[in-house]
Formats: C-alpha cells, structure tokens, sequence
C-alpha cells in the first residue's frame, strides 16, 4: 500500500479510511490489505472539471455519482461513489479548515451515498445502546453529550450520527464518529472543562475538544432519539413524538439534508427516515433557553431512558 510517501490510516463512522492527509481527530488503526480499505481521502486537480461544471455559477453540483463543491478562498472538493475523497487546496490554506470540511461536509456526503443515514446531532451510550440527541444550531446537542460523557455515558458522536442497519436485521445501528467535541467557551464554563491549549475551530468559534478517555469506538445499537427544544419556558417538559411527526423530525434533522434531492435520494431517504421513525421511540424535550440548567436536562433523560426501559422488560 506504501506508494513511497506517509499514508494514514484511520477509522470512524465504521469505515477504515487511507488517507494523505493527517486527520489527528481520528483514531489510527492498522490495515493489512487494500481490500479492507472503504474510503480514500487524497489531493487531486479539480480545477478543470470545476470549470467545465461552471461551478462558480452553481456550486454544489451532483453528476455521475459524483458531488463537487467549492469553499472559496480555501479548496474544491469532491466526493464520489462513497470511496473517493479528492481535495484541490488553495495555496498556502490552514488545513485545520480543510479538515473541517473534510470530517464534515464531506462526510456527510459519503455516508449518503454509502446509503448510511446521516443525522444532525450527538450521540451517547446508554447502558448498553445509543441514544441520540438531535436539534436546530445551539439547541444544546454537544452540551448535553458532553455532560453526559462527563458523567461516564461514553461518547460515540458530535456532529453526525451515522445510523445504518446490518445486513438481515432491521435494528438500527450507530457507528462511533471520532473522539472530538466542539463546545463554546460558555459551555466549557458550565462544564467545569478546562480550555486551556485547546484549538480554536475559526469557522464555528468553538474549542475543539479531544475526547479519547470518554469515546466508544464500537457499533452500538441505537434505542432512541430525542429532540432539544430550547423555549421560554421555566420548566423541562417531556413528550413523546408518535408517526409523521417522527418522520418529519428525522428528515429535518439530516445532516447537509440539501444534498438529497442534490444527489437524486429523495426515495432513498423517505424509506429511512420512515423506517426509523418506526421502530423507534422518540421523545422531545423543551427546556429552558439558560443553558445552566443542563445538569436537570442530564436528569432527564437518563430517567426518560430508565422508563422506557423499565417498561419494555
């Protein structure tokens, strides 16, 4: 596999990934033919077919199974067959920014094409399964995992639940993302997290925070979803969430859902999100928009979970 120059290689959301490009926030693991590899991560010149594509006048385009975009000022992209990661950098960029959208955006996309569902939010472990915490941009996701992990839940995602079933069975399994978590300076307070020497993540003024001693790196299956509802309100409710309103909570909360009808999986995702929304239990929670009272949220949940599980023995 050695081509004479250093290649990485990595693990997370259940694919072993060959990568020339460093990606410190993953977990290294060893690979003993090319058959085991499932992505490749390397440079190549997108410029031509940016231009052929006229990507400047429509960025975001999706052709032969293959999805190009472009940051400007940073790098093209493009992402292809669920294998096939090509980056074409600008000059001189940071590549913590190429990163970003490297471990994101991109991401998102091959999990799509690999048909794995890829949900907006953060997910811990529970006893033995995941549950998944779900919700519109500072609903509190990352706070409310990060509390947990704090409190001995292990951590298996921040940004990107990758959810998929295996073969013969119909329960749906969470596969670890990587042990990192983006949290605000004002969460780390909260948190009692020291964020001392941690990197500054520019593009979402959040720290990045490595989470190695509180990470599960196995697949786990997923026994429930809740979503973060953040209100005026000066009580935490809970309600459960039954039917289309179940479906409708899964598809608006799908990671870069854009890139569905994008990428021709409009079917696809109907199917998946039904699916799910199916075997499923679902609960929203509304609390209070004061952050502080996170602690009460971790209350919460961990007595909605036991409830339910209380009422399934």
């Amino acid at each position: 596999m050695d081509s004479g120059n250093k290649k990485y290689l990595y693990q997370a959301f259940g694919l072993k990934m060959w990568s020339e490009i460093p990606l410190p926030e993953l977990t290294e693991v060893e690979i003993t033919s090319i058959g085991e590899v499932d992505v490749y991560i390397e440079f190549g010149k997108l410029e031509h077919i940016a231009e052929e594509w006229n990507i400047a006048g429509q960025n975001f385009q999706y052709r032969d199974e293959a999805l190009l975009f472009e940051i400007p000022d940073l790098a093209l992209f493009e992402v292809s067959y669920g294998r096939q990661i090509t980056i074409s950098p600008k000059y001189g960029v940071n590549m913590a920014r190429i990163r970003l959208y490297l471990l994101g955006t991109c991401m998102g996309a091959i999990l799509m094409q690999r048909r794995t569902l890829p949900l907006h939010g953060s997910a811990v472990m529970i006893g033995q399964s995941a549950y998944a915490f779900l919700g519109d941009s500072g609903a509190g996701k990352s706070t409310l995992s990060a509390a947990l992990a704090n409190q001995g839940y292990p951590l298996l995602s921040d940004d990107v639940v990758a959810v998929h079933y295996t073969k013969g069975s119909a329960e749906p399994i969470v596969s670890p993302a990587y042990p990192q978590q983006k949290l605000n300076a004002y969460s780390m307070d909260m948190l009692q997290m020291e964020s001392a020497g941690y990197e500054i993540i520019m593009d979402e003024f959040k720290y990045a925070v490595p989470r190695r001693d509180k990470f599960y790196v196995d697949d786990v299956p997923l026994a429930g979803v809740f979503e973060l509802l953040p209100t005026t309100e000066n009580n935490i409710t809970v309600e459960p969430i039954y039917a289309l309103s179940g479906i409708h909570l899964l598809q608006a909360h799908t990671y870069r859902l854009a890139f569905i009808k994008r990428m021709s999986m409009l079917q696809w995702h109907f199917s998946s999100v039904t699916q799910l929304a199916g075997v499923l239990p679902m609960n929203r929670i509304s609390r209070p928009l004061d952050g502080r009272t996170v602690h009460n949220v971790v209350d919460t949940v961990l007595q909605t979970v036991n409830k339910g599980v209380s009422q399934s023995i």
